[in-house]
């Protein structure tokens, strides 16, 4: 069995930016619920339209590098994530 080569600085940078963004990702989910629930004057809507127009001027570009095209990548979950936080601050309808 080959030995396991250990971890390198780019690994462990790797590692630690995930770790970084996973809770920049949290941070930010719970300030969008927070304010989609307490502020009544925050307009959901609105907020969740200007997303969609920054994601197509992005996906507009036209350089379509790796970087682009993770930039795309993120901004899509980054908006994903924005309209589940927002969804669960709204009343769910009820059953019978």
């Amino acid at each position: 069995m080959p030995e396991k080569s250990p971890a390198t600085e780019i690994d462990a940078l790797g590692e630690l930016m995930v770790i970084q963004s996973a809770m920049q990702r949290q941070f930010l989910r719970i300030m969008l619920r927070r304010m989609a629930s307490d502020l009544p004057a925050f307009d959901a809507e609105m907020f969740l339209a200007e997303l969609e127009l920054m994601r197509e001027s992005l996906a507009e570009g036209r350089d379509r590098s790796a970087i682009h095209g993770f930039a795309s990548a993120e901004w899509q979950r980054l908006s994903e994530m924005a309209l589940e936080a927002i969804a669960s601050t709204r009343a769910k309808p009820e059953t019978h």
